[in-house]
């Protein structure tokens, strides 16, 4: 009787403990605002990277932010990449026409169970020709054949006017 005591107080005395630890890891996120203001003519961020965190087919207006997305812990030299649409209605079915890409000038970074918030306007990305902001070709070239490839398939950027137009063979192989 005193072996079933001894361990029966065990259990509560270790179930009771386990109570102080949280449920759950603490939750690592990004969030991506579209600092833009929300007036004719201003882009939504139609597609956007960073580090390992896709907000691919999660278009964010002006004046918005996205839902956080989980993330896992990074150094703060991590770039950005975002795809801005002009002239596009998020809730359209058609894919936008009008695409520029841009890279952060500096890199973010988070914490285990922070939240990073990635500020998109001019002020913290390069590329927008509208703001005097380009990127290289080579830069360019690398988002939209790599990063965005699914973005500007059957398009070829020019990265001197931040215009993207249709290639002679429609992208094909």
């Amino acid at each position: 009787m005193r072996f079933l005591s001894s361990f029966l107080l065990g259990v509560a005395v270790g179930t009771a403990s386990c109570a102080a630890f949280p449920d759950s890891a603490p939750k690592t996120t990004v969030v991506l605002e579209n600092d833009y203001a929300p007036v004719a003519g201003t882009p939504v961020v139609y597609d956007a990277h960073w580090f390992n965190v896709s907000f691919q087919g999660q278009p964010v207006s002006p004046g918005a932010s996205s839902d956080p997305q989980t993330a896992v812990p990074a150094s703060a030299d991590n770039l950005a990449y975002v795809v801005l649409a002009f002239d596009w209605d998020p809730s359209s079915t058609t894919p936008p026409t009008n695409l520029v890409v841009l890279q952060s000038r500096s890199g973010f970074g988070v914490d285990l169970g922070e939240t990073l918030h990635i500020p998109v306007d001019d002020a913290h990305f390069d590329g927008n020709c509208a703001a005097g902001s380009r990127l290289t070709q080579d830069q360019a070239d690398f988002l939209t054949q790599i990063v965005f490839a699914q973005d500007f398939a059957g398009l070829t950027y020019d990265a001197s006017t931040c215009t993207a137009t249709p290639t002679a063979d429609g992208g094909a192989p």
